[in-house]
Parts: structure tokens; C-alpha cells; sequence
């Protein structure tokens, strides 16, 4: 029963966080990349719990930190579709290079954490390709469609 529950809050609150930090580094590394001149991580949900800044990444960590995150970057002069484009997918591409990461290290050294670390980050990867809308909240494959159909 023990087993259950620390298995239980793996997921829930390490899994999950590290899997969206995972996520949203990848877009502040893609803004950083690009020279956003301001770039805001917020992990989370509900009030604030701290906010922190290192140059121009000014960080939020919410009450609920498990549940999800987002990046909003800005520049002047605006970014090009190109740059909009790398920053999008480079969240997902960084999901995806965590889950083979973490594949290899559970080849190396055999752990059931491990291993639910490299299929929720393929998870994440592959969720966030697919192109969807949740009333204002939209996937980045969502954003990665609507700049291709814009394109055209």
C-alpha cells in the first residue's frame, strides 16, 4: 500500500513538474536562442508561491507547481515566423530528447521511475505536437498549424 501511494506522488508531483520544466525549458531555451528581450516561465496554477528573475528569464512558481506551465516571450523588433516557429517546437523537441535521455539511463541502470520519467516525456512530446484548443488555452501544435496555414 506504501508502494502505491509514494508511486502515486512520483507522478503527481515529480513527474509531472520535471516533465513540464522539461517542456518550458525548451521554449526558454528557443526565446533565449532568438534574444527575446524578456522571457516568463510560470509553472503552474493558482497564486503566486515565489518569483524570481535572472536577467531577462523572470520565473513564477505557483501554489499548484504539478499542474502545468507556460512561456510567453517578447522582443523588439518582433520575432520573425521563423523564430516564432523554433521557439514553439522546441518545447516538444525537448521532451522528446528527455525521453531518450531517461530511455538510455533505464537501460544503464533498470528503475520504474525512470522509466515512467521516458514515457510521460514522450507523452508530453507527442500531446503537445497534436493540434488542439481548449477555450483560450491552445496546444503548440496548435500554434505550429495555424503559422503553417498562415504561411501558405
Amino acid at each position: 500500500m506504501m508502494d502505491l501511494f509514494l508511486t502515486l506522488c512520483f507522478l503527481l508531483f515529480v513527474m509531472s513538474t520535471l516533465g513540464t520544466l522539461i517542456h518550458e525549458s525548451g521554449h526558454v531555451l528557443g526565446a533565449m536562442f532568438v534574444r527575446a528581450d524578456n522571457i516568463h516561465l510560470s509553472i503552474g496554477l493558482g497564486k503566486p508561491l515565489t518569483t524570481f528573475s535572472f536577467k531577462k528569464l523572470h520565473i513564477t512558481v505557483h501554489r499548484l507547481f504539478f499542474l502545468g506551465g507556460s512561456v510567453k516571450s517578447e522582443r523588439y523588433p518582433p520575432f520573425r515566423k521563423l523564430e516564432l516557429f523554433c521557439v514553439t517546437v522546441l518545447g516538444s523537441i525537448n521532451n522528446g530528447f528527455f525521453a531518450l535521455l531517461f530511455y538510455f539511463l533505464n537501460e544503464v541502470h533498470y528503475n520504474n521511475y525512470i522509466q515512467f520519467l521516458c514515457i510521460f516525456n514522450l507523452w508530453l512530446m507527442i500531446v503537445n505536437l497534436l493540434p488542439f484548443k481548449l477555450k483560450e488555452k491552445q496546444s503548440d501544435g496548435y500554434t505550429l498549424l495555424k503559422m503553417i496555414i498562415r504561411n501558405k
